[in-house]
């Protein structure tokens, strides 16, 4: 069976939300702990806890407004059709936070979409309200990605599976290695050409749709070596 994992921010969401939100509410502070986390001085958990702790006031109601203004990917309905009459099911894996990433899929229509992020809360403290953040799906031997999206994709996919990952940046670079098919933009691609990572190059999930559908069309679709072996490795404790 072929299945497919795809990350939310400035992949299936045209931008970036979590790093929108955090630059217009956290400020310098919140740039400054981005800069940290990409420089490996902390970890993603971290990097997310003082993100929220830069943020000096913002309810609910405020965060639900902010994140109503982005958009999907104008393909993803159309790709999000072709896998549907294929028969290949779509997973969202997300280091962001799931309140704005299954709300913005549920607004498009795609509340049915399994999804896995980071979650995050509302809490009244001394007239203020702060957002907390909890990792329900960390890995407790990886701190590069708050949510482990490495371990979904093992444990939702059988051994004989090829799986086919779509993402753009840092948080993707992880699972990639896993993967047996790779969809790549902007870091990501950088990433995979500098760590010899074969990917195809998209802009749109048109182009995603366009080319997986060549590829079963040519009985391309097959399980990388690599990605293979580095499975059977974490499999195997190694």
């Amino acid at each position: 069976m072929v299945r497919v994992y795809c990350d939310f921010d400035g992949t299936i969401a045209v931008q970036d939300v979590g790093s929108r939100m955090f630059r217009t509410y956290g400020g310098r502070e919140a740039e400054e702990t981005v800069r940290e986390y990409l420089a490996g001085t902390i970890n993603a958990r971290e990097c997310f806890v003082r993100e929220c702790q830069a943020v000096p006031h913002l309810t609910k109601e405020e965060f639900v407004a902010f994140v109503d203004q982005f958009e999907l990917d104008p393909g993803f309905a159309g790709f999000m059709d072709f896998c549907e009459a294929q028969h290949i099911p779509v997973t969202v894996v997300s280091d962001g936070f799931d309140l704005y990433v299954r709300r913005l899929l549920e607004a498009n229509g795609f509340g049915r979409l399994m999804t896995f992020a980071n979650h995050v809360e509302f809490s009244e403290s001394e007239g203020r309200t702060r957002m907390v953040p909890s990792f329900p799906f960390r890995d407790a031997e990886c701190d590069q990605c708050a949510n482990c999206k490495r371990n979904h994709l093992l444990a939702l996919s059988a051994d004989d599976d090829v799986i086919v990952y779509i993402g753009d940046g840092f948080s993707d670079r992880c699972p990639v290695r896993y993967a047996d098919v790779v969809f790549a933009k902007r870091g990501l691609k950088a990433y995979c050409q500098e760590q010899n990572i074969t990917f195809h190059a998209y802009e749109t999930f048109d182009d995603v749709r366009r080319r997986l559908a060549t590829l079963l069309d040519e009985k391309k679709l097959k399980t990388r070596r690599e990605a293979l072996m580095a499975r059977r490795d974490v499999y195997k404790g190694g």
